[in-house]
């Protein structure tokens, strides 16, 4: 699993030397809400250890050449991230492989029109096709995608929301931020992790994987405890930050 978290950060450097590529064909992504889908104020927990086992096999053993061109499905949680080394918003489905939620698989979509989008942390189900293609972070991709709400995520009001993120987009996340402070600088931000000490956030499950400091008005929980915050960037810290007890991760 690590070594796929290093290929995904690794990315973030390469991929902005292919900022201007543009993709092989033009998206027909929709964004269609099920009429029957319901609206929750809790995120979906989706558990898929084929998935996981599947995004193992692409990304560890290469070979995501095998699959170019070939239609998929997914049924995960919608997410975006913004890459600051590209200036471009980034969209995801993802789940975990099992409860534990330490190990996690994320497919990055390739959608054009952002009219319709689902709330980040929906339940959603894609239909697409996968497609090797330098402009996409790990250089493969789902175009075409077809969007279908199954429960619509009431959503957060943060410029930021790494909650709706699993461990691995999060820490691409808090790559960009604290490497590219100057885009995040003043933006709301929400998420979560590990009490490394006083006045630091680590990864919630890796040891040595990402730290961002954090100041604030709060009582500090004992270390190493799963925490959740909330606080305004500046520069490439979170400050004003609240903390409270984890609640889903």
């Amino acid at each position: 699993m690590k070594k796929i978290l290093c290929i995904i950060l690794s990315m973030l450097v390469i991929c902005a030397s292919f900022a201007g590529c543009g993709g092989k064909s033009e998206s027909k992504d929709k964004g269609k809400k099920n009429e029957t889908a319901e609206v929750s104020d809790k995120m979906p927990t989706v558990l898929n250890t084929a998935e996981y086992t599947l995004y193992q096999n692409i990304f560890f053993n290469e070979t995501a050449a095998d699959y170019d061109g070939t239609a998929t499905s997914k049924e995960g949680t919608f997410a975006t991230i913004y890459d600051a080394y590209n200036d471009v918003t980034r969209y995801y489905v993802w789940g975990y492989n099992d409860q534990t939620k330490c190990c996690d698989w994320q497919w990055e979509l390739k959608i054009d029109d952002t009219s319709n989008l689902p709330t980040n942390g929906s339940e959603v189900f894609v239909k697409g096709t996968y497609e090797v293609n330098e402009s996409a972070l790990d250089r493969f991709w789902i175009i075409d995608p077809e969007i279908t709400v199954k429960t619509e995520f009431k959503g957060r009001d943060f410029d930021v929301d790494m909650k709706s993120m699993d461990n691995t987009l999060e820490r691409v996340q808090i790559a960009n931020i604290v490497n590219k402070k100057e885009a995040f600088e003043g933006k709301t931000i929400c998420g979560y992790g590990r009490m490394l000490n006083e006045n630091t956030l680590e990864d919630a499950y890796y040891d040595d994987s990402w730290t961002i400091e954090l100041s604030g008005d709060f009582e500090v929980p004992a270390f190493g405890t799963l925490v959740e915050i909330e606080g305004t960037v500046k520069d490439g810290k979170i400050v004003d930050c609240k903390i409270s007890p984890n609640t889903q991760y």
